[in-house]
């Protein structure tokens, strides 16, 4: 089960570990509860021989959800629930108990605090976390929380991100005179791209012609937060500097035209997009929230900030456009690091737990 088939991190992961898993004297069916209205890798997933489901949209209340999820699982008789969204546990704990199925996993991959999990009900938070046989997450900083709100540690199963390595030139240049630097995530307030703003602000006082790409959607809980942005970007005089581009089908092809990537967000589980930014040889500036410490080492393969520190944003990302040997240091080590995430761990960890029933 999950909660949309857009292409975000947690759909990412989905795919990639289907792709490891698929065809393992496994076979694995995918409920979705929501339409992605930018853009679904439900064809990738096809090609896996993965089944598809969607809740329809007049679905829309627990109930009813119930009811359907009921009738689809009865007929499939799954031995494993797995829950890849955390608002998605409930759902599977209680469709597993009625049919009595093996096991049930739940996910949490982002902060349980200053999200919108935080303001569900408490019945439904608890029921969240209790429910379910195990929790999957992919940081230990997440763990942490999870065991803080009285989890068993026993019932917690750590599954980092994992990436496919591909080559980088670790030589790569970039444009000193028009440097690009970027951020992707939705307009959400906990991405924290006013923070970007303001970092974009005191980069052009060094370097005049640097250009700063927000890539990302507005989203439906959050739909003032892009006229705010707009208007923070006007009231510092920034507009000729940067560019609200939204969605974009293959942001990756615009990730590999940066300098610097940077993610100044409030709060993180695991940003796939570190990640995603490493492997393509862009260097990252990131806050030192939620799990991002556990996938940079300040200083060797990407640099770390207090979330509201602009002069230490911007004085690294100066410093990454226009010195060469650190640049090249920070992009070497960053490729090392995708090596601790490779995608056969992930199959190896996850087929493990599906084999406890």
């Amino acid at each position: 089960m999950i909660g949309q088939l857009g292409l975000g991190g947690t759909e990412k992961q989905l795919l990639l570990s289907l792709k490891y898993l698929v065809g393992d004297k496994l076979t694995f069916h995918v409920v979705s509860f929501n339409e992605s209205p930018f853009g679904d890798l439900k064809k990738e997933l096809i090609k896996l021989n993965v089944k598809l489901y969607n809740i329809p949209q007049d679905i829309d209340t627990i109930y009813k959800r119930i009811i359907f999820l009921y009738k689809i699982l009865k007929k499939i008789s799954p031995e494993i629930i797995h829950s890849w969204t955390i608002h998605d546990n409930v759902y599977a704990a209680l469709i597993g108990r009625i049919l009595n199925v093996k096991l049930t996993i739940g996910s949490i991959r982002g902060s349980l605090e200053g999200t919108s999990f935080s303001k569900l009900p408490k019945i439904f938070k608890w029921s969240s976390l209790h429910l379910v046989d195990i929790i999957t997450t992919n940081t230990k900083s997440l763990r942490h929380e999870i065991i803080n709100s009285s989890v068993p540690r026993k019932r917690i199963r750590l599954i980092r991100n994992g990436i496919e390595p591909k080559k980088i030139n670790q030589h790569k240049t970039f444009p000193t005179s028009e440097p690009i630097i970027c951020t992707i995530g939705n307009l959400r307030i906990n991405k924290n791209h006013e923070c970007f703003i303001h970092i974009i602000h005191k980069i052009r006082a060094e370097i005049p012609n640097v250009r700063g790409w927000i890539i990302g959607q507005p989203v439906n809980d959050e739909p003032f937060h892009e006229n705010h942005l707009k208007k923070v970007i006007k009231k510092l005089k920034v507009e000729d500097s940067i560019e609200l581009l939204g969605y974009h089908p293959q942001p990756q092809e615009l990730l590999e035209k940066a300098s610097v990537f940077i993610l100044p967000s409030i709060s993180e589980g695991s940003p796939n997009v570190i990640l995603e930014a490493m492997s393509v040889g862009v260097p990252v500036v990131a806050s030192n929230v939620g799990g991002i410490p556990e996938i940079i080492n300040n200083g060797k393969n990407g640099y770390m900030f207090n979330f509201d520190d602009f002069n230490g944003f911007s004085n690294a990302a100066i410093e990454l456009i226009r010195n060469n040997k650190k640049r090249e240091k920070i992009i070497k080590n960053g490729y090392l690091t995708l090596k601790k995430h490779n995608p056969k761990n992930n199959y190896t960890n996850l087929k493990n737990i599906y084999k406890e029933c």
